[in-house]
């Protein structure tokens, strides 16, 4: 596009604001920074870059770079901002100092011990280096600070680490520190050699005393037990042709122990074994249930015996056997018997025998006695077939006893057999074994003759628990809080001075201003433009949500419903959140009820199509609609495109081309726009450009109901903003009053009227935010593509619009 406006600025990458050329401009050019240009091309409204008595948009008056926070920082103004504010100064010292004593005090005791090994590494002297003992020799350097220099890599190794654990854990089995306490502090132990010396000292700090010199000394022996490893290294090196015939012994003696195990697998004399133990088990078990049935059928047929008599003779019987089947009922039907004899034996002693009751009392007698009998009959019957089924079974368990007679005697020889072979093999075994041992007795003498070359590291003392801490220590402590907290408070003060301009509570808006503040919106972290301009919709329950409500509430109340039909929302410089807290309080009507338009007239940087993500085309884009009517009449109702809020409907620009934007708000075709937006739509919502940089807002200010000034604490400046309303208050527009965008938690109480504390103490909301000074700039605004943002956006530094 190479008739693009030069407000659009460079593409070589600097940061530009309307303007051209590597030096940040606001619509003019030249390097001097302006505001907007000459005023011979706006007339009454004036050049706000011919900022008079106000100075230069932006800054505080310090005369230093262009967005510093501290400013100019020369020793003349800090001496005099210094000596004006030395009180803040000396407040921050007492804070330092407050806080240093504070750290001194909450700092962890660190103590430190100290473990010493010596290491001799004398060597033989070398002869032609033919000899195995010769050629295993490592040479680690020719003094001692080049070998212990050499050596350290390998004493910090992991296995150092894991042997000094292991070393731990061994004389320390009781203790409950993890081994993550324990590799956090071998961080930072030291190993130094001492100067002309061969002693090296092991220097372990810990909270805790005794781990500090458990872990002294563990590294000391780890560190001895690691060389001790590597010199049998070389020794297994040197004494490799012994080591040889050693392993051709250990061969034969483990093919001997193989042949053992196969006989063992292939007779499995173990499991004869088992199974001779489980014959004899079953042996024995089998005998004792042959007893056990042998009594019990001497009982059956002793209880047999007395049932036959009893059925001969009824009154020779007395008594059965305790257990014995049907005893009580015999018992019950008997002794019937006996009272029904009794009794009859009675009238028989009364009255004569053709009595009618002693012939009653025979029949009864009678009766009694078949059912005695009977019952007795019974119970032989069951007798007769229980032992039945037990001599059935004694017979089957003798049966089963012969067999495992049988299979027991069959086993046992074949037992002897398996344990006559194992003899010999085990004797075998033996004289293998006894071989080998002499022969690693022999390979550890020659090892013992390879030692003698080997580098000597012993531990030469023990650490002992340390009394008293090495850490905190006061004086650093306290030197460097004193330093930071006098260096802070310089900062401090210089901070303050440079930014004595700037609004930061609302006695600045309704006092200094003299404009009424109608809203507060908190910062929201975290997000990009786009998420915080479409944040109710996600969110509805948030801060943010709720501040924004809040503010939709107070337009809708009688004293403002008649000036909120359309209204603009503009701001005094890039940065201070008009385009999503307009985008904020459409979505919020609409949420309403109501039918929203939201419009896009900041025709130099249009958002609203990015925020709505409305792919665009110069057919559909506003500006383009203005810059070419020419007179003809426009059908604004194709201009209009849907959002995904039901109710609301946007109307997005691109920006025009040849042509400038001032030229086109000063054209009717404005006016029947309006005209037109009023009759189709409940509520009009108008982003617009920065008053600061262009002048644009002060023909739209008199074609809309009411405006909002937007404000951003430390941000906005009480001149330029005093200036925009005095201007738009003479062309004629309303102000309604100020919303106050990208207020931190903790500083939201210096906007709450009912709150006399000052700055910065609570918000109110109980959301549960908290505060981020770090995050102050970086809130509800952000940077744009090429510019400065104009919108609140909550990003990181990491984040841009180009995310």
């Amino acid at each position: 596009m190479a008739d693009k406006p030069l407000y659009y600025g460079s593409s070589k990458g600097g940061p530009m604001y309307y303007g051209g050329g590597k030096t940040p401009m606001y619509y003019g050019g030249g390097k001097t920074p302006m505001y907007y240009g000459s005023s011979r091309q706006y007339g009454q409204y004036g050049a706000y870059g011919s900022y008079g008595s106000y100075g230069s948009y932006g800054s505080s008056g310090q005369g230093g770079d262009e967005g510093s926070i501290v400013g100019t920082v020369t020793a003349g103004r800090m001496l005099r901002v210094i000596s004006q504010r030395w009180l803040s100064v000396f407040v921050f010292l007492l804070v330092g100092m407050l806080v240093s004593f504070a750290v001194y005090r909450i700092s962890p005791t660190i103590y430190e011990a100290k473990s010493e090994f010596t290491m001799d590494m004398r060597r033989a002297t070398r002869g032609s280096g033919t000899s195995a003992i010769e050629s295993a020799i490592v040479d680690y350097g020719n003094n001692y600070a080049e070998i212990f220099n050499t050596r350290l890599s390998d004493w910090r190794s992991e296995k150092i680490v894991t042997m000094i654990l292991q070393e731990y854990r061994s004389s320390n089995s009781a203790s409950a520190v993890t081994d993550d306490e324990i590799l956090s502090t071998l961080v930072d132990s030291v190993l130094e050699l001492q100067r002309n010396s061969r002693i090296i000292t092991i220097a372990v700090r810990s909270k805790s005393p005794k781990l500090a010199a458990a872990l002294a000394n563990a590294y000391a022996k780890a560190i001895e037990s690691y060389t001790d490893e590597e010199n049998s290294l070389r020794c297994d090196k040197a004494v490799s042709q012994v080591h040889a015939s050693v392993e051709k012994k250990r061969r034969e003696v483990d093919k001997i122990s193989t042949q053992l195990f196969e006989f063992r697998t292939a007779n499995k004399v173990d499991n004869l074994r088992a199974s001779r133990d489980t014959i004899q088990q079953s042996l024995q078990k089998t005998t004792a249930d042959i007893l056990t049935l042998e009594a019990e059928e001497g009982q059956l047929v002793e209880w047999e015996k007395a049932l036959v008599a009893v059925q001969k003779d009824p009154e020779s019987f007395g008594s059965l056997p305790t257990g014995a089947q049907r005893a009580q009922e015999i018992a019950t039907e008997y002794r019937a018997f006996l009272d029904a004899s009794t009794e009859y034996s009675k009238l028989q002693f009364t009255y004569t025998e053709n009595h009618p009751e002693v012939v009653a009392k025979a029949k009864e007698l009678e009766m009694a006695k078949k059912r005695f009998l009977d019952a007795t009959a019974r119970a032989h019957q069951t007798c007769s077939s229980t032992l039945k089924v037990t001599r059935n079974q004694l017979a089957a368990l003798k049966a089963r006893q012969e067999e495992y007679r049988d299979e027991l005697s069959s086993l046992s020889q074949r037992i002897v057999l398996a344990e006559s072979k194992l003899t010999v093999l085990d004797a075998e075994y033996g004289i293998a074994g006894d071989v080998l041992k002499d022969l690693i007795k022999k390979e550890n003498q020659a090892r013992l003759e390879a030692e003698a070359n080997n580098e000597i590291v012993r531990v030469a003392k023990q650490a002992s628990e340390p009394q008293k801490p090495v850490l905190p220590n006061a004086l650093v402590i306290f030197g460097i809080g004193g330093a930071l907290s006098l260096a802070l408070g310089v900062l401090f003060v210089l901070v303050m001075d440079n930014l004595e301009d700037t609004v930061v509570n609302l006695a600045d808006i309704e006092g200094r201003l003299s404009l009424k503040m109608l809203a507060v919106l908190p910062h929201v972290r975290r997000k990009k433009r786009e998420q915080v301009a479409r944040f109710l919709v996600e969110d509805k329950y948030s801060q943010f949500s709720e501040a924004v409500a809040g503010l939709r509430n107070l337009l809708d109340s009688p004293r403002y419903e008649a000036l909120t039909r359309c209204l603009l929302i503009i701001s005094t410089q890039p940065g201070e959140g008009k385009t999503i807290t307009s985008t904020s309080i459409a979505i919020s009507h609409a949420q309403a009820g109501r039918r929203v338009l939201h419009v896009d007239f900041d025709l130099r940087r249009p958002r609203l199509a990015r925020v709505w993500g409305v792919e665009l085309t110069q057919e559909r884009s506003f500006s383009h609609a203005l810059q070419n009517s020419k007179g003809a009449k426009i059908d604004f109702a194709a201009l209009v495109n849907k959002t995904s809020v039901e109710g609301l409907d946007v109307v997005c620009s691109l920006p025009p081309e040849g042509v400038s934007p001032a030229t086109i708000f000063g054209s009717s075709v404005v006016s029947d726009f309006f005209a037109w937006a009023r009759a189709n739509y409940d509520r009009i919502v108008v982003d617009s450009p920065p008053y600061g940089v262009v002048g644009d807002v002060v023909s739209l200010a008199v074609l809309v109901d009411s405006v909002i000034v937007m404000c951003c604490p430390d941000r906005t400046h009480f001149k330029p903003i005093q200036y925009c309303t005095r201007c738009l208050t003479e062309a004629g527009a309303n102000i309604l009053g100020v919303v106050v965008n990208d207020v931190e938690v903790s500083s939201a109480a210096a906007f709450n009227p009912s709150s006399r504390h000052g700055y910065g103490y609570g918000y109110g909301y109980g959301y549960g935010y908290k505060p981020d000074s770090s995050a102050s700039k970086s809130g509800n605004t952000g940077d744009g593509d090429d510019a400065p943002a104009e919108d609140p956006v909550a990003v990181d530094d990491e984040f841009t619009d180009e995310d």
